[in-house]
């Protein structure tokens, strides 16, 4: 049923807070390969979830094991996302029975076009007008430096979470071999990881600093004293490491007795952010995948990082699901904290609607961040895109309803949430 504010949420354009976008290099490498598997998204975890106990195999080449799965998956708010998808890209359905049309439709929306031009097809479908991805700034990645990878709507975020999980000298290395710079004590380390982000920074394209370490370890940061932190550097590494070649994991510790670099490491680089007003993004919440460990992902543990560095913008992802409210409040009290609905309305659109609507009624609308589509190809957004529109959409509605919101109030928060406060938070528009 359609609705005024309903009908403006769906042409509203989207600020994608995040996404892994491959860039046009890694999208050339894949296209012959695409097909009606590529539109899977975050699907595939809840298709593996299906088929757990039970031998059957996603990713394999049996359609019908995965046609069992698919139907029991395109329920979740991932298997969705997957049909939003098809029906707008394509107007099909993603059924067992249209899956070869699907290919086809795919092949052929991208046949004969260059990476820019499929990816300006697309994201014009989904109507986002700015992407921050942060697949690109990683010391790892020997395309880092490269111009000409995205689309001049995307801005690419520094990320290198290896060193807040720091075990050997990996993560020490792959600094010395993007920045020149000879790393032989902790001093040097840092000067090398302000480098790489000041490279990054001067191409104009970086808007953020990314930190995903809930993936490697929990998010409580100590205050490690500068000693402690040379004290576990000098055990990871040492100059014999260096000038005799040795195997990237000589030197190595378990990760308790590397977690005062790690943390002191994570300073320096929120630091950074500090002198130089640079936006934080940080995960919480729900890993991708399956089997990963909750326990310390949760928003609350970087309470006292935020009251630390109280003029670093903070972007917080993933609404901290399932700690939504706890968001919530941190945002409520702390100003320097938004709250971002990336990736969520994928994860539990429910759950979503649920934590905006809270949102809505404890924070600023200033601060809201509505949208991220978190995935790997730009016709993803295009059905991640819609899904965060009907569940905008929904909540606003419930707000006029109530008497809560005039129509020109949720006018205004949509246009905010959904777009604005991002354009004002990096720096664009």
């Amino acid at each position: 049923m359609s609705s005024d504010i309903r009908d403006f949420v769906m042409k509203q354009a989207l600020f994608s807070h995040h996404d892994h976008h491959a860039d046009f290099d890694q999208f050339e490498s894949q296209r012959a390969e695409l097909d009606y598997r590529a539109l899977l998204g975050y699907a595939g975890a809840d298709l593996e979830n299906a088929g757990h106990g039970r031998g059957l195999a996603p990713w394999g080449s049996d359609d019908g094991a995965m046609a069992e799965l698919w139907r029991e998956i395109r329920t979740t708010g991932y298997g969705r996302a997957v049909t939003y998808t098809t029906r707008e890209c394509f107007d099909l359905d993603y059924a067992p029975e249209t899956w070869p049309q699907v290919t086809e439709a795919l092949r052929g929306a991208i046949q004969g076009k260059t990476p820019l031009e499929v990816y300006d097809h697309f994201m014009g479908l989904a109507n986002n007008r700015w992407v921050a991805c942060d697949t690109l700034f990683r010391v790892e990645n020997e395309n880092a430096l490269k111009e000409n990878l995205y689309p001049d709507y995307y801005r690419n975020t520094f990320r290198m979470d290896s060193l807040f999980n720091i075990t050997d000298a990996g993560p020490v290395h792959a600094l010395e071999r993007f920045t020149g710079v000879d790393i032989l004590s902790l001093d040097r380390l840092a000067e090398a990881l302000n480098s790489a982000i000041t490279t990054c920074r001067e191409t104009g394209r970086m808007c953020a600093l990314k930190n995903g370490m809930a993936y490697l370890r929990d998010l409580v940061v100590g205050f490690p004293t500068k000693h402690e932190a040379e004290t576990a550097f000098n055990r990871i590494v040492s100059r014999k490491a260096f000038h005799d070649g040795l195997q990237q994991n000589s030197g190595a510790v378990s990760a308790a007795e590397g977690r005062p670099l790690a943390d002191w490491l994570f300073h320096a680089f929120v630091q950074r952010a500090s002198d130089d007003d640079i936006p934080v993004q940080i995960h919480t919440g729900y890993l991708a995948g399956l089997w990963g460990s909750l326990g310390g992902t949760r928003a609350m543990n970087l309470v006292p990082v935020f009251e630390r560095y109280q003029n670093v913008r903070f972007d917080i992802f993933h609404a901290s699901w399932p700690w939504t409210s706890e968001l919530g409040t941190i945002a409520k009290n702390y100003p320097n904290v938004h709250p971002s609905l990336c990736w969520m309305w994928a994860m539990n659109p429910t759950e979503a609607e649920r934590a905006l609507s809270e949102w809505l009624d404890g924070v600023p609308f200033t601060k809201i961040f509505g949208y991220g589509a978190d995935t790997g190809y730009p016709w993803n957004n295009v059905g991640y895109s819609k899904q965060a529109r009907i569940g905008i959409a929904r909540v606003l509605e419930a707000k006029i309803d109530a008497g809560y919101f005039s129509g020109e109030t949720a006018r205004e928060v949509a246009e905010h949430i959904m777009l604005k406060n991002g354009e004002a938070f990096y720096g664009l528009g």
